[in-house]
């Protein structure tokens, strides 16, 4: 009988009240050196790779106080240039962990849409090899592999993974033109290993 009652009261779904927090953080009203501080681009890049985006990231609406593509760039980059969290990033940007994870994947996915304007291997093969005999001294060569290390901050998780064996924190990574970069192994992996578990 209570199972009955309880069935035929009804309790109204709460729902929590949506809130906009400011997004004060998000603008290019800071000089040069600021931006770079913060995005590791000046206003020059971050306008730049806006315009290359602008088709894919414009939205259609302003409602639920869509981001610019601008400001979706400037998340991107935070997240990027930080290598914190997404909700410690939401957090300091004033937006949700949900709303950062869609922006990031949405400004990533198009950046990649125009690689092939970007990275392109080379056409004039002679000229190729002429330059890179000039540079290296070896006759017969379109490129090499190798890895590089940069010097970043000390993150402050996952610390180990982040030095290399002459214990400096750099990651590994490719140096000169880019055709592929993979940082998927700790610093300290060896060059040969890195080349034999990459596609």
């Amino acid at each position: 009988m209570a199972a009955l009652d309880l069935a035929l009261f009804h309790v109204p779904i709460q729902r929590k009240e949506r809130t906009f927090r400011s997004k004060e953080e998000l603008t290019l009203d800071y000089t040069d050196t600021e931006l770079r501080a913060r995005y590791r681009f000046g206003r020059e890049g971050i306008l730049f790779l806006s315009d290359l985006v602008r088709d894919k990231l414009t939205r259609q609406t302003n409602r639920n106080h869509a981001l610019s593509v601008e400001q979706q760039i400037m998340v991107t980059l935070r997240f990027l240039a930080s290598g914190s969290f997404l909700q410690v990033i939401g957090d300091t940007l004033g937006l949700d962990k949900s709303t950062v994870s869609r922006v990031v994947d949405s400004v990533l996915d198009a950046l990649c849409e125009k690689r092939n304007q970007f990275i392109q291997w080379p056409t004039n093969l002679n000229q190729t090899k002429a330059e890179f005999y000039e540079f290296a001294g070896f006759p017969n060569i379109l490129g090499a592999i190798d890895g590089t290390h940069i010097r970043i901050k000390r993150p402050h998780h996952d610390e180990p993974s982040f030095i290399n064996r002459k214990r400096l924190p750099k990651p590994e990574c490719s140096s000169r033109r880019f055709t592929n970069i993979n940082a998927n192994w700790p610093g300290c992996c060896h060059d040969s290993h890195v080349f034999r578990t990459s596609q």
